[in-house]
């Protein structure tokens, strides 16, 4: 039985919490510890577990920890817990900076144990995304299409943009998915609500093994989706992950020299991909095994999705066109 101790409250302390707390006969929630005491009671009562006051003595009651809330607080909650011994979780991205973020792999080195590091990219774990990365694991990939859309909604602006905060779990799929560095980014995008964040975003990215990757996220549009699409070699393969549906069309020539073209359709039951998430990791820490999805990986994120900001600010501040004859 792995003791569990939350380290942060909020929407995402609750996410983790609650998915632990449905696997009881592997785990226990020892509490929630939160520097803002109102958000850790909340969380506390959502999840019926203790309040824990004080960090320190937290620390001690537990083998692991699950770090979220407040992104500036990450590192240090972070750090503390491993420098315990513990084995962590976390809530993506790891810290506001990449530079941050590399910061915390001393932490690992200095831990009294070689811990279990493991970076909370739930879609990794969703069943649909599992069974698309079977499918084309022994396929030569060309390409990848990713479009990740939420409806616009009248209100207040949302603080985050939609390339760190809907973009990075297709930038986690494609970095996976090719193992390999991105060679170069181009990347395009709008706000379309005066001094509010980047909410439509369009980027291109070519990895060393020269994998092309065209990823769209946007809060801007009417309807949501959630699809991916990989093209091989062998077939075209689309994941609709609201459906749970993949579909995979693959063309053969004939003797005849007729194109034909069959369709494979599958329907993936349903899971949560935050339980399987939570299983995964309690399993690395019981096991003492390496987790699927490391800290290296969110770093990579957060500095693939920086250079994508950076992109479109370059083109939203590109000088503007002139007009009529050019000066001589």
């Amino acid at each position: 039985m792995v003791r569990v101790l939350m380290l942060g409250a909020g929407e995402a302390g609750e996410r983790h919490g609650r998915a632990l707390r449905g696997l009881a006969d592997r785990c226990t929630l020892t509490g929630v510890y939160d520097h803002d005491p109102a958000a850790a009671r909340a969380t506390a009562q959502a999840l019926g577990i203790p309040v824990a006051d004080e960090l320190e003595p937290a620390l001690e009651t537990a083998e692991a920890a699950v770090v979220a809330g407040a992104l500036e607080r990450r590192p240090t909650l972070m750090r503390t817990a491993l420098e315990r011994g513990l084995d962590v979780l976390v809530e993506p991205p790891l810290a506001t900076t990449p530079d941050l973020a590399h910061g915390l792999l001393s932490a690992i080195v200095r831990s009294p144990r070689r811990p279990v590091a493991m970076t909370a990219f739930d879609e990794h774990f969703d069943p649909t995304v599992r069974e698309l990365r079977v499918l084309v694991a022994e396929q030569d990939v060309i390409a990848v299409h990713a479009e990740r859309m939420d409806p616009a909604v009248a209100g207040p602006i949302p603080p985050g943009d939609v390339v760190q905060d809907l973009m990075q779990q297709d930038l986690q799929f494609v970095l996976a998915l090719s193992g390999e560095t991105i060679a170069a980014t181009q990347a395009a995008g709008r706000r379309t609500r005066r001094g509010g964040p980047v909410d439509h975003a369009h980027a291109l990215l070519v990895m060393e093994d020269d994998l092309v990757a065209t990823l769209v996220a946007s809060r801007a549009s009417g309807t949501r989706v959630r699809r991916i699409t990989v093209t091989t070699q062998q077939a075209r393969v689309c994941a609709d992950l609201d459906t749970r549906t993949i579909e995979a069309v693959r063309t053969t020539v004939s003797d005849a020299g007729r194109h034909e073209a069959f369709t494979h359709r599958i329907e993936v039951p349903p899971r949560e991909a935050v339980v399987v998430q939570a299983e995964a990791f309690l399993q690395c820490v019981q096991r003492r095994t390496a987790p699927q999805v490391g800290i290296g990986a969110a770093i990579a994120c957060q500095e693939a999705a920086l250079a994508i900001l950076k992109r479109i600010e370059l083109v939203a501040h590109r000088p503007a066109a002139r007009r009529g004859p050019q000066a001589a």
